[in-house]
């Protein structure tokens, strides 16, 4: 796949900063090296904890658990 892109802000920023610390020679390599490092931290890592985007969604919405950290937080700023 070829393409053909124009970053900016942070995105540049980032691409500087990986070339400059010498993990890449080229803005080339230090994207594909940049995607390769979210596959396997992100990607990668979903597919083997079997991911689920709502897998917490029943503590979310549970107004007893609101009230329990509301209390916690409460407590501490004592």
């Amino acid at each position: 796949m070829d393409i053909h892109a124009k970053f900016r802000g942070e995105v540049a920023e980032t691409i500087d900063e990986i070339i400059k610390r010498g993990r890449a020679s080229t803005k080339t390599e230090a994207i594909r090296l940049a995607i390769l490092d979210y596959r396997h931290h992100h990607i990668e890592n979903e597919e083997e904890r079997g991911f689920a985007p709502y897998v917490n969604r029943d503590i979310w919405e549970d107004k007893k658990e609101d009230k329990t950290w509301l209390k916690y937080l409460k407590g501490r700023k004592k």
